[in-house]
């Protein structure tokens, strides 16, 4: 299936695109996939550090309505970040175990790599000890990941460079521009799909 980005680095390994009820409606500055592990699983338990963010809806049907459609019948909050550190979330084969990482709010994003610092405190010592259910109970999905790429790093790179004419991140690191075009992206979400078919939003990130 065609797609109008390339695969960050962190989810290459990981994405597929074969299920065309995940793939309509795809953004000119998006890139979507769903999830597979290594050994070609595609139902996964969701593991994270952090908390759950909900918020109050007005008991009218045009916005139980617009809420249902974006964030699902049995949203039960977006994983964010704690007082202490920002989120950590990572996806569980049912069959195997394996471990994916989805998101690590310290590391991935625009924001992390130009802008926030963290201590080491902050990005070492979060244990990812909660697992997510949904409002209805499921703790079993599929996983459909979305990154978006607002910034045009190609039409400005001299906005990230530094007085050498270097290009590094916050932390230090030497980068490039094709690395930023695949990993430097302003938003981040993840969507899981119950066995029966039924979406619920999970996280949603600027990084910009």
């Amino acid at each position: 299936m065609s797609q109008h980005k390339p695969a960050p680095d962190l989810y290459a390994p990981y994405a597929v695109y074969d299920k065309a009820v995940y793939f309509s409606n795809i953004h000119p500055v998006e890139w979507r996939a769903q999830l597979q592990s290594s050994t070609g699983g595609r139902l996964f338990h969701i593991k994270y550090y952090g908390e759950l963010y909900r918020w109050e809806v007005k008991q009218e049907p045009r916005h139980i309505e617009h809420h249902v459609k974006h964030y699902g019948k049995h949203f039960n909050g977006l994983i964010t970040n704690t007082d202490e550190a920002p989120e950590l979330i990572y996806a569980i084969d049912i069959h195997t175990g394996e471990e994916i990482l989805l998101f690590d709010g310290c590391r991935q994003g625009h924001d992390n790599y130009f802008c926030n610092e963290w201590t080491p405190e902050q990005r070492n010592n979060r244990t990812a000890a909660y697992n997510y259910t949904d409002a209805a109970g499921n703790s079993v999905f599929e996983i459909v990941l979305h990154a978006f790429f607002n910034i045009d790093y190609e039409d400005e790179p001299d906005t990230f460079l530094n007085e050498e004419g270097e290009l590094r991140l916050i932390t230090g690191e030497k980068t490039d521009l094709a690395h930023l075009q695949r990993n430097g992206f302003d938003a981040f979400a993840i969507d899981a799909y119950t066995q029966q078919g039924e979406f619920v939003s999970i996280h949603s990130a600027e990084l910009a």
